[in-house]
């Protein structure tokens, strides 16, 4: 096992909560770096995405979280310990388990398995790579993994407004579909800047009609659920025969009637998606599939509203507690963010 550098440092910055609290009660401490195991690669986390999971993990959410922890889900950083061809290799990674079942991402360093990093594409910085995982993740798996979109098909893309619901509308897109985005209200009609075919808002009830009238008449052929149960009707209304529907959050709602008579005489298949369930080497697969297209500038990163030091982080969490649009990304280094947690860097 080698080091680059050595490390002199015992001790490291990090989100480590001892008991699950509101998160405005965050505080960073100073806790032992991680000992990297054999087959173990040792991590200097650069930037880190805050997720809304990530809030959910602080105030107890996860019934199968351990105490104490380090939290966080996402990460982009450079290798500095472990196998001696992966030293300095710069790497992203994501992870079901990590933040929540094992030390997360929050921190100055991590310990992981070297089958549980990936390289990072070359023309991502290393903020715009941490915030690609959660995200990106959700919406391939919910998609490509059980969705099985196929080109020229039809998808409705809830919350399409949301980080997981542009990054399905950018992947929906490259495999040759055609995309409704279902969004609240016309506040958030900025989705409109992405290519959809059609835009229903929720607060109008006007999915059926939207998407009866630009597949002519047909349906479509697969919904996204990222809200729960108060979209559920309308998403079940507007598919096709034999439509499914992949369900991945129930913050909308976790109950709704369901007609059983009208779900099977429609032939309608539903899915459950829990990306908790992907840890960090199923998640290493996936953004490796998936990294060759943002090298190839086919997917963009998701925009980083703000660059916030760890030091910062409390307030961070607020935000994205507070459902503040866009993503705010964690820099572990507090000379890379000195302007301080108000720095904003609009990324295209």
């Amino acid at each position: 096992m080698m080091d680059l550098p050595v490390l002199e440092k015992k001790t490291m910055r990090a989100i480590y909560i001892e008991q699950h609290q509101p998160v405005d009660q965050l505080t960073v401490r100073e806790v032992p770096i991680p000992a990297a195991k054999s087959g173990d690669v040792l991590v200097e986390i650069e930037a880190a995405g805050i997720n809304p999971s990530d809030v959910a993990s602080v105030e107890g959410r996860f019934p199968n979280a351990v105490l104490p922890r380090i939290v966080g889900r996402d990460f982009a950083g450079k290798v500095v310990k472990g196998e001696a061809a992966l030293i300095g290799a710069e790497v992203w990674g994501s992870g079901g388990d990590l933040g929540i079942t094992r030390n997360g991402t929050h921190a100055e360093y991590l310990a992981i398995s070297s089958a549980a990093i990936a390289p990072r594409p070359r023309n991502l910085t290393p903020e715009e790579a941490a915030v690609i995982g959660v995200p990106f993740v959700t919406a391939f798996s919910a998609l490509l993994r059980l969705g099985q979109l196929k080109k020229g098909e039809w998808v409705i893309v809830s919350g399409a407004a949301g980080a997981v619901g542009q990054a399905a509308i950018q992947l929906a897109r490259h495999q040759g579909a055609h995309v409704i985005a279902l969004i609240r209200n016309a506040s958030e009609q900025r989705v409109a800047n992405l290519a959809v075919e059609a835009i229903a808002e929720s607060e109008q009830g006007n999915l059926e009609e939207v998407a009866r009238r630009v597949t002519g008449g047909r349906g479509a052929d697969l919904a996204l659920n990222g809200v729960g149960a108060s979209v559920f009707a309308a998403l079940l209304g507007a598919l096709a025969t034999g439509g499914r529907m992949v369900v991945y959050s129930a913050a909308g709602g976790r109950e709704f009637p369901l007609d059983i008579l009208s779900f099977y005489r429609n032939q309608n298949v539903l899915l459950g998606l829990d990306t908790q369930k992907l840890d960090a080497r199923a998640c290493a697969g996936i953004l490796k599939e998936i990294a060759p297209w943002f090298e190839s500038g086919a997917l963009k990163s998701s925009v980083v509203a703000e660059r916030v030091p760890l030091t910062d982080a409390t307030a961070a969490y607020g935000r994205v507690a507070a459902g503040k649009a866009g993503k705010i990304v964690l820099i572990m280094d507090g000379t890379k963010a000195s302007e301080g947690p108000h720095e904003t860097a609009k990324i295209s």
